[in-house]
């Protein structure tokens, strides 16, 4: 079954907001097996509208838009869909008696323009809107549907799930769709596709690779759950010095949970990731049992009072050095008396990087009581990126270690 979402608005066009609402539907409608097939923002134009929904009402089962059913002269999407699916567009009185009586318990004076909102396409299958004025309706065309929702992210959201959903599963007699993310770090995407080439993978199981910042998720889907799993598993098995997790796990809440079990504390003490790590830590609730603090000594003035690294140091192999990494993480774990201590050093561009010492020249420190480990990377990418890619790879290492303790 196939699908398609259309964002209208100009205000999405010349990116004055942020179109949320495609993603969460195309998430939720991937979850009952419908393929989308195009995510499109659209104008405020009559024209193009018709066009773009009669081409949708002619390639895809199911098509949904959110936008363009306000009062104003520019909300034109309930009349495109009329257009395109060759329907009257007519007064609903039931509709604007509603929306009367919303505005009036508000204290707003009607106008004229509020007639608006109750002009749909006839024949409609109607959504009421708890949340606001505007009604959301769905259009039948040769068994082809177009479902209209408002905007508003909260009206549009409590609409779908409440109506939407289970008008389509009822229309459609939706199946489950099984979905299983698995994440690992430290691998080339060509390596993983190499292991998942040898695993002869099922016809029925579909197979999306993502990569975004020294992470990989290989995202699995079927409706056949059994032999979901059984490639899931085949590929922990095979990769399972890389893989760190699934679905709603990211690196740092993996991190954390092996840390409560254990009863450790961390702290960090960060320079060229700028508390991003304690960031990524504090923003898990339940974080403060086991995260103690941070201290971003982003200057040399600050690694040597606060963290006690020697001005020799500095002097002699520079902030950005081994020997000044590992000075900070046991200048953290005095600091904090911790149990774990994480340290960052590093060039994150896109200017102060050198010959011996370019843009991405990254040392990270992990210290588990006695146990200390310094290691050196070269990250590619911009300044935001290699700070990402420093905070996600101290995690790991953190976790290599604990899987050691």
């Amino acid at each position: 079954m196939k699908g398609a979402i259309y964002a209208i608005g100009n205000e999405i066009l010349e990116g004055s907001i942020v179109d949320t609402n495609s993603a969460y539907i195309a998430k939720v409608l991937s979850d009952f097996g419908i393929k989308i097939m195009e995510i499109k923002a659209l104008p405020d134009d009559k024209e193009l509208l018709v066009h773009q929904f009669m081409y949708a009402l002619s390639n895809y089962d199911i098509t949904i838009t959110t936008g363009g059913l306000g009062p104003t002269f520019d909300d034109l999407t309930a009349e495109a869909v009329s257009e395109a699916a060759g329907e009257e567009f007519v007064f609903y009185e039931n509709v604007y008696s509603s929306i009367v009586e919303k505005l009036s318990s508000r204290g707003v004076a009607i106008k004229e323009t509020h007639k608006r909102q109750a002009y749909l396409p006839k024949n409609a299958t109607l959504f009421e809107n708890k949340k606001g004025t505007a009604y959301g309706f769905g259009v039948e065309k040769d068994k082809k549907w177009i479902i209209s929702m408002p905007g508003i992210p909260y009206e549009m959201k409590y609409m779908f799930e409440d109506y939407v959903i289970p008008f389509l599963k009822q229309q459609f007699q939706l199946k489950q769709f099984f979905k299983k993310d698995l994440k690992f770090m430290g691998i080339p995407e060509s390596d993983v596709d190499d292991v998942i080439t040898k695993l002869n993978k099922p016809d029925d199981v579909e197979i999306i690779i993502n990569v975004s910042k020294g992470m990989i998720i290989v995202r699995l889907r079927s409706y056949n759950y059994e032999n979901l799993v059984l490639l899931a598993d085949s590929l922990k098995k095979e990769l399972r010095s890389f893989y760190f997790g699934e679905d709603d796990d990211t690196i740092e809440s993996v991190v954390l949970r092996k840390l409560f079990e254990r009863g450790y504390t961390v702290a960090t003490a960060e320079s060229c990731t700028g508390g991003l790590i304690a960031k990524k830590i504090t923003d898990i609730p339940g974080s403060s049992k086991t995260f103690k603090g941070s201290v971003v000594a982003y200057s040399n003035e600050i690694k040597e009072r606060l963290l006690n690294v020697q001005s020799e140091t500095l002097e002699k192999f520079g902030a950005v050095s081994e020997e000044c990494c590992k000075e900070m993480v046991y200048g953290c774990y005095e600091q904090f008396k911790t149990d774990v201590a994480i340290a960052t050093t590093g060039i994150a561009g896109p200017d102060g990087g050198s010959k011996d010492k370019p843009v991405g020249t990254i040392f990270i420190g992990v210290k588990i009581k006695d146990d200390l480990l310094i290691n050196k990377y070269q990250f590619s990418g911009d300044r935001d990126t290699v700070r990402e890619r420093t905070a996600n790879m101290a995690f790991k290492l953190l976790l290599e270690k604990l899987k050691e303790d």
